[in-house]
């Protein structure tokens, strides 16, 4: 990937996942996009617009500022190519276009209040702009700093994958690290028996096969009923040091993401988590 963008609100969760994604955009040799979004303030009398635009402008060059200096403190640590982009409309498209115009593989995020995981994925405004522009998206748990990447888990339930560029950032990561990916299926021989592993791969595994050939993986199987619970101890007993997820809207491993229990325990995996969304436009040509 050429470019990764690191979203930043400039709380301490979020300065940290930028620190990380500098970190990983100097291993990667890509350049690094500072993004911070502003709500547009409404205007609630019946004053001229002119003082809120005037308001607004006041704002982004202040935010700008701050990304400035955000700019200059990387630098002194990290020799990449580092720009920023303030943005203050609407949040999906404003990420969505800046993903594209400047031909972004990954988006990294951090961690926000208690929700963690899940609650940063689909129960904020930040939410929004990942699950309508279903970008790549990297996020960073609080305190989690950069090491290269020797293992990736990637819990995989037989759902075909939509795009081949749906795995393009694990591609990209695994290449990058010369990292084993574990794909990882979890099954119920009550709830999910058609999971059980077989004499050979099913068609599902068999295409993913074709889209990790040149990439050291391997497959896995466990027998238990608690998604969350399985993945978390997956990730643990083998060293794993990222997970990654494909969050289907009718597979059972959107369990992991809609329900309100199990994203309480997602919130307790202290890994990166790599959520690979579909890219709603075709920038791969581009970026590899």
């Amino acid at each position: 990937m050429k470019t990764i963008i690191a979203c930043t609100d400039f709380s301490h969760n979020a300065t940290n996942a930028v620190l990380y994604a500098a970190a990983l955009a100097k291993a990667t040799e890509a350049r690094l996009v500072l993004f911070h979004h502003f709500n547009y303030p409404v205007q609630a009398t019946d004053l001229s617009v002119v003082f809120p635009n005037i308001f607004v402008g006041e704002m982004a060059a202040g935010f700008e500022h701050k990304l400035q200096e955000l700019k200059d403190d990387l630098a002194q640590s990290y020799p990449i190519e580092i720009e920023y982009v303030v943005r203050s409309w609407d949040l999906p498209n404003d990420l969505d276009e800046v993903f594209q115009s400047k031909e972004a593989g990954l988006v990294v995020m951090g961690m926000h209040g208690q929700n963690a995981v899940a609650n940063a994925l689909y129960g904020s405004v930040t939410s929004a702009a990942i699950r309508r522009g279903k970008l790549p998206l990297l996020v960073v748990p609080r305190g989690v700093v950069f090491h290269p990447l020797k293992k990736i888990l990637f819990p995989f339930d037989d759902h075909a994958i939509p795009k081949t560029e749906t795995v393009q950032a694990l591609q990209d990561l695994a290449i990058a690290f010369d990292a084993y990916i574990e794909v990882f299926t979890l099954f119920d021989l009550k709830k999910t028996p058609e999971l059980v592993p077989q004499g050979g791969l099913s068609a599902a595994k068999r295409y993913l096969e074709a889209l990790l050939t040149g990439i050291r993986h391997g497959y896995s199987y466990e027998n238990e009923s608690a998604v969350d619970k399985g993945i978390l101890y997956e990730a643990a007993r083998s060293g794993a040091d990222m997970v990654a997820m494909i969050p289907h809207h009718h597979s059972f491993l959107s369990n992991l993401f809609n329900r309100s229990e199990t994203q309480r325990v997602a919130a307790s995996i202290m890994l990166p988590l790599l959520v690979l969304g579909e890219t709603p436009y075709d920038i791969y040509a581009a970026i590899k």
